[in-house]
């Protein structure tokens, strides 16, 4: 685990300069494509190329794998990790898009699943709504019924920004029982020994700033990181994390055998699903493929996911 920067370090954080630009100081390069429901061009896209896939796939992809969560268990052996939090149980999931195939139904039953998990740590690592945040209302009572002993913590993703309507997102994760982490952390005791659990604003349309979420913490601190953009992890490994949890990608949605993701948004193009390993100090960073879908409603060799972790010194 590397130190943690302090004020006045040559480590400066890369920024976006707006919402929804597309400016030099870009963290990751590209065109943030908006792929809005609402439009008769997508919709009719969405449908060609999902009948077409319907077709090749026997309706497998469609109406079976989506639906069908994989519960993964990832044991984590973490240099420096707290002895005190030793076997600490932490659910993530990731990725609902709230609005695109995903709703009440959905998020009841992965509700229940994750009490079934009796977690400690619960962490949510961005897109909770497709576009709107109005399909988040009506699941408000789902995420308020999912508890851990050491609370639950999300941070937004892009498609959070993508109506503009992060500001209700936000009210609504609070109304759920959510600590909504953006550049901020919150501090976790058992005994003696502290955790930070350390969240980040979206790289690709907010202000990510590692600098900013750990100010005030020491070095000595165990701290995990959520951030919604996997690719993120090689610019925050020199500060210092024990962990860093993502989503974004989903996995690549549709995977072939010997090929694997045909394709993964911008900040998602490096880390895709599962644990690796990132910078010079190896930080963790492990890439959940998420529980909802968004471009297509399908999923083809690559089922939602749960990850339930055991972390371990």
């Amino acid at each position: 685990m590397g130190e943690t920067p302090r004020e006045g370090s040559k480590i400066s954080p890369p920024r976006r300069s707006q919402y929804g630009s597309d400016s030099e100081d870009s963290i990751f390069p590209g065109e943030e494509k908006d792929h809005d429901p609402s439009r008769r061009s997508f919709l009719l896209r969405m449908i060609f190329m999902t009948a077409s896939a319907s077709l090749l796939t026997g309706g497998y992809a469609w109406l079976w794998e989506p639906r069908h969560l994989e519960i993964k268990h990832v044991e984590l052996k973490l240099p420096k990790f707290p002895k005190a939090f030793e076997g600490l149980r932490v659910i993530q999931f990731s990725d609902a898009h709230l609005g695109f195939h995903t709703g009440l139904k959905q998020m009841e039953k992965l509700a229940e699943t994750i009490r079934e998990q009796q977690p400690d740590l619960i962490c949510f690592t961005g897109d909770m709504v497709e576009r709107e945040a109005e399909p988040m209302r009506e699941c408000i009572p789902a995420l308020a019924s999912m508890q851990a002993k050491y609370g639950k913590y999300a941070v937004l993703g892009n498609h959070d920004y993508r109506g503009q309507q992060q500001h209700e997102v936000e009210l609504m994760f609070k109304e759920a029982g959510f600590t909504l982490l953006r550049n901020s952390h919150v501090l976790i005791e058992r005994g003696d020994s502290r955790i930070a659990i350390v969240g980040l604003d979206d790289a690709l349309t907010g202000r990510p700033d590692p600098l900013v979420a750990i100010k005030g913490l020491s070095r000595e601190v165990w701290k995990l990181l959520l951030m919604h953009e996997p690719d993120y992890a090689d610019i925050a490994a020199p500060y210092g994390f024990g962990l860093q949890l993502s989503g974004h990608s989903h996995g690549g949605q549709v995977r072939f055998p010997w090929i694997g993701a045909l394709t993964t948004p911008r900040g998602s193009l490096k880390y895709i699903q599962g644990l690796y390993y990132a910078g010079d100090k190896h930080m963790p960073v492990y890439v959940n493929r998420g529980f909802g879908m968004t471009q297509l409603p399908i999923r083809f060799l690559c089922r939602p996911e749960l990850t339930v972790f055991e972390l371990k010194g």
